[in-house]
């Protein structure tokens, strides 16, 4: 979930994960978690057309609520999956033994709420504009997977909450799995568009299509 707070410039909730857990440990992450069977809509209920394209409505409609049951569970902000606008979707690559197929929403953060983390799984929360992300992550103050470094990146670039979610209702959401290189020089993700990556239709390459594994978990973002 990229929560979205207004300002000048905007801002972005970023929760940081335990140290303890197994999965980008330690990491500045968007709060979210898995889809449970209680997420799912009772049959028959009126939904809402998927903007996934490879979602049935069904299944879209449970994504949404578990985006809004883990927000509130992870940084005690209340959302409605009506409010929720697509971004994208994102899938963990093929070696990795821990998969996850995982979809970005954007919501704005509602007036009157104070957002908190859940000291379980997240040790800490802030407010960071898409630049001051990149700055902290530049001065090694804080660890970006890949996915969300590159999310971060094309937010910088839009002039404000209203342009970000334009942006977002007028692009088309395709899948991403990075591509995974380990030899004797290291380990390293690539994304669509990089020279050892083919293009993929419909995809934004960013400036950024490489990310190096350095010591301390952190993934060093290059141009190619």
């Amino acid at each position: 979930m990229i929560v979205l707070r207004a300002g000048d410039p905007f801002e972005v909730l970023m929760v940081r994960r335990n140290d303890t857990v197994a999965f980008m440990a330690g990491s500045y992450v968007f709060p979210g978690g898995r889809v449970d069977d209680a997420d799912r809509p009772p049959p028959g209920r009126p939904l809402a057309p998927a903007r996934f394209l490879d979602l049935s409505d069904e299944d879209e409609a449970a994504y949404r609520t578990a985006a809004v049951r883990e927000l509130e569970e992870e940084a005690n902000v209340r959302v409605t999956p009506a409010d929720l606008e697509p971004l994208a979707h994102w899938v963990t690559p093929e070696i990795e033994t821990r998969r996850y197929d995982t979809r970005f929403f954007l919501a704005r953060m509602p007036d009157g709420q104070v957002a908190k983390h859940d000291e379980s799984e997240t040790t800490a929360l802030e407010w960071l504009s898409p630049h001051g992300a990149i700055a902290k992550f530049v001065r090694r103050e804080l660890l970006l997977p890949p996915p969300t470094w590159t999310t971060i990146r094309q937010l910088e670039k839009l002039p404000s909450i209203d342009g970000v979610f334009a942006w977002a209702r007028a692009r088309k959401i395709v899948r991403v799995m990075p591509g995974f290189i380990k030899n004797d020089t290291g380990t390293m993700l690539t994304l669509p568009g990089d020279p050892l990556y083919p293009a993929i239709p419909d995809w934004e390459v960013p400036e950024e299509t490489r990310f190096v594994l350095e010591e301390g978990a952190r993934w060093q973002p290059l141009k190619p």
